[in-house]
């Protein structure tokens, strides 16, 4: 599961550092990193810090214990994207050179997070924050994950363009990367679980179990 914590914690750093638009959430940070100065690692954190906050309210006795360790890996991933992209000058200065390295940077980017969050699921401990967070509000308010998920990259992106508006911010959280990004990380994340459900031990012992 820490490998999958990792790779999606590089996979982003690959894909801020493409130049070529982000996800929906890692874009809306990232116009509040320019805004505010902070890291973007660092309003990652706090915002995962945020999500597990909510589940708790929401699902109060109902919460997983175990889900607790939410707040390491959202630690993690934080440090991990403020490492290559901040801290760490040599690894802080890899960045693509033309517009064709833009687009190898993103496409490992995106298998990265695609891999990460597919062992993270095939292990099937501890959930990702903001993922979770939709989880929970679907159950609680009987609402389709794939609407809520979708809303919620909406408005995000919408946030971001105002910000960018309001600020004159650089465009590159949002470009054609972003788009492609939405329509494509679903199918590869797919493709990455099904990979990873073969080689997950934790995966099929639980499978056997229910068997």
């Amino acid at each position: 599961m820490l490998l999958g914590v990792t790779g999606v914690a590089l996979g982003l750093s690959f894909m801020m550092k493409s130049g070529l638009g982000q996800t929906a959430l890692t874009a809306f940070l990232q116009c509040i990193s320019l805004i505010s100065g902070m890291k973007s690692g660092t309003l990652l954190m706090c915002f995962y810090l945020l999500c597990v906050l909510l589940q708790l309210l929401i699902q109060r006795k109902d919460f997983d214990k175990l889900q607790v360790l939410q707040l390491p890996v959202c630690w993690i991933q934080g440090i991990i994207i403020n490492l290559t992209c901040y801290d760490i000058a040599f690894l802080a200065d890899i960045r693509p050179v033309s517009y064709p390295m833009q687009w190898v940077f993103l496409a490992v980017g995106m298998i990265l997070v695609s891999f990460g969050v597919a062992l993270t699921m095939a292990a099937d401990l501890v959930k990702q924050p903001f993922k979770q967070l939709i989880v929970v509000i679907s159950k609680k308010y009987k609402k389709p994950f794939n609407f809520l998920r979708c809303g919620a990259d909406a408005v995000f992106i919408t946030c971001s363009l105002l910000l960018v508006a309001v600020f004159s911010l650089d465009f590159t959280m949002l470009r054609e990367g972003t788009w492609i990004s939405m329509l494509v990380l679903g199918n590869t994340m797919a493709v990455s679980f099904l990979l990873m459900q073969k080689c997950s031990i934790c995966y099929r012992r639980k499978n056997e179990k229910k068997r």
